[in-house]
């Protein structure tokens, strides 16, 4: 059943101590059929804290003045909150970046620009306050999605795909008798720290769990994991002395141990081939193993090896023009 826009809909700044639980549900209704353990988890945490700290929480908290991650904007139709922006100030990254974290509308009102209403209503914030550019992440299957976002002046930055292992039959390892798999040296991490650095570029560092500097094979950082009990590990592969690949996993995220894969085009799907069976038989938990890769790259390889694509996300910008520019919104 389409809902037909009741003309005292409005769009209100959230209201953290009311508003919680219904933006809870609202998002959990809208992205039901895909969300991933991060997402439910993020779910969790906005009723957690409505439950647990709403009484604490003041009036005119603002995305500015909270360390809490559920501020933005909500659409009210006839007393409920049917759509929903949360606006994220990134702190961590050069100042006046926002992220909209999530636009979620009410399968019944959809349709009706209500996404992009609420989308604009965010970045005319972000300019209100002074910032300089807002990013999102946006499946590449949402195609209505991603071109309101491009009619809004946001640009694909990147796009990356998320695989996660989950065998289906037990794997049979095939690597080549030529490649040979170690830990990693220590006169390894100059070239690793190189295809790191290209494969995840710092303009996606915000929103994903990888810590270069601390995969540095050091004193410091090894005494750093024995002290709050951090688990790291890394595997280096060779073709005789020629390094073509270093994997580094990392227990960084609540539900996955993420596989930093560190290698060139030319050698990504043998390293992947040969590495990867190797790992999943050294860890306790096989399952929780993910990688975050450039979309398009390497797909065989990774399904030989018993992953599967659990979402692949354009990675989107928008710079904010100033209001006196002759382009600006």
């Amino acid at each position: 059943m389409t809902v037909l826009i009741n003309p005292t809909s409005r769009i209100r700044a959230i209201r953290l101590r009311e508003d919680l639980l219904p933006i809870a549900d609202l998002i959990e209704l809208c992205f039901s059929h895909n969300i991933d353990a991060e997402g439910l988890e993020y779910i969790r945490h906005i009723r957690q804290t409505a439950n647990n700290f709403s009484g604490l929480i003041l009036d005119n908290t603002t995305p500015e003045n909270s360390t809490l991650p559920f501020h933005g904007y909500v659409w009210v139709e006839n007393k409920q909150i049917i759509g929903n922006v949360t606006l994220i100030p990134l702190r961590s990254k050069e100042k006046g970046s926002y992220f909209i974290a999530n636009v979620a509308v009410h399968p019944n009102y959809r349709g009706r620009g209500i996404g992009k209403q609420l989308t604009e209503r965010a970045i005319r914030h972000v300019r209100e306050h002074q910032g300089s550019q807002v990013y999102l992440q946006v499946r590449d299957d949402n195609a209505i999605a991603i071109q309101i976002y491009r009619d809004l002046g946001f640009d694909e930055i990147s796009r990356r795909t998320l695989w996660t292992y989950r065998p289906t039959k037990p794997l049979i390892d095939n690597k080549p008798s030529t490649l040979n798999i170690t830990g990693r040296e220590k006169e390894d991490w100059p070239q690793q720290k190189l295809w790191l650095d290209s494969l995840y570029p710092k303009e996606i560092h915000w929103n994903i769990p990888i810590r270069i500097e601390r995969m540095e094979p050091t004193l410091a950082n090894w005494l750093n994991r024995l002290m709050f009990a951090e688990f790291q590990r890394s595997w280096s592969v060779r073709r005789e002395s020629k390094l073509l690949g270093v994997v580094t996993v990392d227990h960084s995220s609540d539900s996955h141990d993420y596989c930093w894969l560190a290698t060139s085009p030319i050698w990504e799907d043998e390293v992947i081939r040969s590495v990867f069976p190797v790992i999943a038989r050294k860890v306790l938990f096989p399952k929780r193993l993910a990688v975050n890769y450039p979309a398009g790259r390497a797909r065989e390889a990774f399904e030989a090896v018993g992953m599967r694509e659990l979402n692949t996300l354009l990675w989107m910008k928008h710079k904010i023009l100033p209001y006196n520019s002759t382009i600006g919104v």
